[in-house]
């Protein structure tokens, strides 16, 4: 009988947990359509002093170097300095509609996605110049990533090595700072990785 108990308890649990999840869900999804339905129906904002980010090219060795894959990352770079950048990183669409409108998410969305593409334009460069030797000028780009907003793994992972082998110990403190205000998924790895480095540097954080 106490067996039997035990098991009409369980079942009447499972049925409860049950029903609550299904309550939680479709709660959960009527406010999102709620949001959603509130964002479509947002009129267009002002979106033009957003924090447009300048690609600053001449801090950058464009054009010094004979080298094709960092001709190719110029090319690049140069076509970016034309266009409108912003980091949206962690930002859904529809908070972005909330905030400036349904009608600029076409905008904001082609503008986050330059972000992406300078992203990964300035880890190649990066990593092409120190292939070459120019560690100080792949510091420079490096720093600008960081400085940007990158959520870039290999942006972090150069840069400290860099910092750890010049002894730079107040900079990978400030490293470790930046990676703490990323949105990211890519920021507790970023993190783990930055103490690996600072421990093998023999100043842990």
């Amino acid at each position: 009988m106490i067996a039997f108990g035990i098991f009409i308890f369980v079942v009447f649990l499972f049925s409860y947990l049950r029903k609550r999840s299904t309550r939680e869900q479709r709660e959960a999804q009527e406010q999102f359509w709620q949001r959603e339905n509130e964002a479509n129906h947002t009129r267009r904002q002002d979106i033009s002093g957003l924090p447009y980010i300048n690609i600053p090219l001449e801090q950058f060795p464009v054009g010094i170097f004979e080298d094709d894959a960092l001709k190719e990352d110029e090319k690049k770079l140069l076509a970016l300095s034309g266009k409108k950048i912003l980091n949206l990183g962690g930002i859904t669409n529809t908070e972005l509609k909330l905030l400036y409108g349904a009608a600029n998410l076409p905008a904001l969305s082609e503008y986050d996605q330059n972000f992406t593409l300078l992203c990964r334009t300035l880890v190649t460069y990066a990593g092409t110049l120190l292939s070459l030797g120019r560690e100080a000028e792949a510091q420079t780009v490096l720093e600008f990533g960081i400085s940007c907003g990158s959520d870039a793994s290999r942006n972090y992972r150069m840069l400290a090595e860099l910092y750890r082998k010049q002894g730079m110990t107040k900079s990978l403190d400030r490293l470790r700072d930046a990676a703490e205000q990323l949105n990211s998924p890519m920021k507790a790895s970023i993190l783990r990785h930055l103490e690996s480095t600072a421990a093998d540097a023999g100043t842990p954080f």
